[in-house]
């Protein structure tokens, strides 16, 4: 069984050989190649490279289009700021209050600066994995988008203060989450993963979110026909799981590094995929040996019942994480026993 095979049956609740693994390392080929992440980030064929070899080194269940946001701040005219060490930020958005954001065009996903790169990547890798390896394309949810436009500041102030203001401003982005989403599936991605920053505890309560953002998600999902995965950006989302279940094309949902993950299975019931929650953030200080127990926790909690991808729970794993602490990942679900009838 191969990791494009071993992916689509465990999404789709169909017996696997082992749990799916994967691991968020998109600079982290860089570190591989020895390019530079300006480089990374702006060439789609040195961005390739990095996947292949982190696929070759390690062999995740998985290869990553470029998670790189700031391509989206920069077709709306914001400004990026570099590093040689972590993954691009934006430095200055492309408006500096929502009025002015509501003016900008939306951009063409296909010839848009950075987002032609992204694409131009996706294709490669669907050239060189498509059917063996999923390939897996990262977007920003339809709630936090305008805050690659404005800030996440002058946004929080928006929704908390003016909500007649946001909701204009989510009817104009929308359509561009569609356009870009589905210009990626189009390109070759095998699935979407959603990061959904007003689906988390951290960013807005229940209520907010169950009023005024599932049904955004709830809108647009039905107009993006592929997988798609919901993802916490890093927070938590254990208080919005039971409303997921029914969201046109979801599949799973990753489960943060602070979600208790037995009660996540609990809460969004059997048929969804659960991914996660191994804390990557303390990759770069942890052994192998830490990290293989972690793993092996997950599995024991999640994998028994099928539906559950073993994964880190946040964004890019640090560049400073050892390469043995990545293949403890490995081990841990080539280790893990089989259970008959798994993910039936």
């Amino acid at each position: 069984m191969n990791s494009y095979q071993r992916v689509m049956n465990t999404l789709a609740g169909q017996p696997v050989d082992r749990p799916p693994v994967f691991a968020v390392l998109g600079a982290y080929g860089g570190r591989l190649t020895n390019t530079g992440l300006r480089a990374i980030f702006s060439d789609a064929s040195a961005y390739v490279a990095g996947q292949r070899a982190l696929q070759e080194t390690f062999g995740f269940d998985l290869v990553m289009t470029p998670f790189i946001f700031t391509a989206i701040s920069e077709a709306f005219g914001g400004v990026t700021a570099w590093s040689d060490d972590q993954v691009p930020n934006m430095k200055r958005p492309g408006a500096r209050a929502p009025v002015e954001a509501l003016a900008l065009p939306l951009p063409n996903p296909l010839v848009a600066g950075q987002l032609s790169v992204v694409l131009e990547a996706t294709r490669q890798l669907a050239d060189l994995y498509k059917g063996d390896v999923p390939i897996i394309a990262v977007v920003p949810g339809p709630g936090i988008m305008p805050s690659l436009i404005t800030g996440m500041e002058q946004w929080m102030e928006t929704v908390l203060f003016d909500e007649p203001l946001a909701r204009k401003l989510l009817d104009h982005t929308a359509p561009f989450f569609v356009s870009w989403a589905n210009a990626l599936l189009a390109a070759g991605a095998d699935c979407l993963v959603v990061t959904e920053g007003m689906a988390t505890a951290e960013i807005a309560p229940r209520s907010m979110f169950a009023e005024r953002f599932l049904p955004l998600l709830a809108s647009t999902f039905a107009q993006i026909p592929g997988p798609k995965v919901l993802h916490h950006t890093g927070g938590r989302m254990n208080h919005n799981l039971d409303l997921l279940p029914g969201l046109d094309g979801l599949v799973g949902v990753a489960v943060g590094s602070k979600d208790d993950l037995a009660e996540a299975r609990r809460l969004i019931g059997p048929d969804l995929n659960l991914i996660g929650n191994l804390d990557n953030l303390s990759f770069p200080a942890l052994s192998a040996d830490a990290v293989y127990s972690m793993s092996q926790a997950c599995l024991r909690t999640a994998a028994p019942s099928g539906h559950y991808i073993l994964a880190n729970a946040g964004a890019d794993i640090p560049l400073t994480t050892p390469p043995e602490n990545l293949r403890a990942m490995r081990l841990a679900v080539a280790d893990y026993p089989a259970v008959r009838g798994y993910g039936s």
